[in-house]
C-alpha cells in the first residue's frame, strides 16, 4: 500500500517511496507538485508497478546514479532542475532508460514560444510524451507499451 511514511530516517523529503513487490516493473516519476507526485505514487502502484518519486532532476540523477528503474516519467518545467536537464543528462551518460516527458504547459508555451516543449523532449530522448491532464488508462498504455519494447514483463 502507498505509505509516504515509509521513508527511511534522514531520507530525502523530496523522495516518496511507494512500496510494492520486487518484482513489479520499477516507474521513478519526477515532478515538482507533491500533490501530483502522491497521485501518480498511488495510480501506479494500484495498476501493480512499483514507483518512486522525486521533485526534481538533481534527484532523478541520484536516484539513477543509484539504480536504474525501468522506465521514467518527468516533468518539463521544474523551479529546481527541469526534465530536459535530466534528458541532457541522460544522453551524455549514454543511459538507455526509457522516459516518458510530461507537461501541461505545452500549448500555452508553444503558442508564446513558437515551439512545443513535449516535441522538444521527444527530440531530446524521450521516447513518448502525454499532455497533462491524462488518463490514467493512457498512461498505464504508455508504459505498457514503452516497457514491451524494452523486454520488460508485463506488470501483475
Amino acid at each position: 500500500m502507498y505509505n509516504s511514511a515509509t521513508e527511511p530516517s534522514g531520507a530525502d523529503p523530496k523522495v516518496i517511496a511507494v512500496t510494492d513487490t520486487r518484482t513489479a516493473p520499477w516507474v521513478l516519476v519526477v515532478d515538482d507538485d507533491a500533490e501530483l507526485r502522491e497521485t501518480l505514487g498511488r495510480m501506479l502502484e494500484s495498476i501493480s508497478y512499483r514507483a518512486s518519486c522525486v521533485a526534481d532532476a538533481s534527484a532523478a540523477i541520484a536516484a539513477v546514479k543509484e539504480a536504474e528503474p525501468d522506465i521514467i516519467i518527468t516533468d518539463i518545467y521544474m523551479p529546481a532542475g527541469d526534465g530536459f536537464e535530466l534528458l541532457n543528462w541522460m544522453r551524455q551518460q549514454e543511459i538507455a532508460i526509457p522516459v516518458i516527458a510530461i507537461s501541461g504547459s505545452s500549448r500555452t508555451l508553444s503558442n508564446r514560444a513558437r515551439y512545443d516543449p513535449l516535441q522538444m523532449a521527444q527530440q531530446l530522448g524521450a521516447v513518448a510524451v502525454l499532455e497533462k491532464p491524462f488518463r490514467q488508462s493512457t498512461l498505464a498504455e504508455t508504459i505498457d507499451r514503452v516497457l514491451a519494447k524494452r523486454g520488460v514483463p508485463p506488470r501483475g
